[in-house]
This record gives structure tokens, C-alpha cells and sequence, in this order.
């Protein structure tokens, strides 16, 4: 009985914890400010990467300081 206890609170732990790693999803950006903010550096960040004659380091700065701004750094973190 002790281990179902165990496992049931360690449930609702991860059930509460998650969603507070959800908002920086850009395919929530309708319900979500924070997701619509990270939406837009996604789509100036692709929109600079795909001009031919940008600075591609001064591009992925821009996106890491504007998903800094949302309060979304980890969206950056593979660039």
C-alpha cells in the first residue's frame, strides 16, 4: 500500500510541475502570451536565417536575446 502512495504522489508532482514547462511552446501561442512571444522570435529568427546575405552569428544572437526576453532561453539552447 506504501509503494502505491509513493507512486501516486510522485504522479502528481510531475502532473503539476509540467505545464509550467509548457508555455514557452510556440504551438500554444494562441492561449499563451509568453508562447505568442516566443512564436514571434522563431519567426523573425527563420525568416533572418533564410536571407541570403545575413550575419548568421548576429541572427542567432537576436534570437537568444529575444527568447531571453520572453523568459524562454531554453528555445535557443541548440543554436
Amino acid at each position: 500500500m506504501r509503494k502505491y502512495a509513493i507512486v501516486t504522489a510522485a504522479a502528481l508532482v510531475v502532473g503539476m510541475i509540467s505545464p509550467a514547462f509548457a508555455e514557452c511552446d510556440v504551438r500554444k501561442a494562441d492561449e499563451d502570451k509568453q508562447a505568442k512571444c516566443a512564436e514571434k522570435c522563431d519567426d523573425e529568427y527563420i525568416s533572418r536565417k533564410m536571407n541570403y546575405g545575413a550575419n548568421q552569428a548576429e541572427v542567432a544572437a537576436n534570437k537568444k536575446a529575444c527568447d531571453a526576453a520572453c523568459g524562454c532561453p531554453q528555445n535557443s539552447k541548440d543554436l
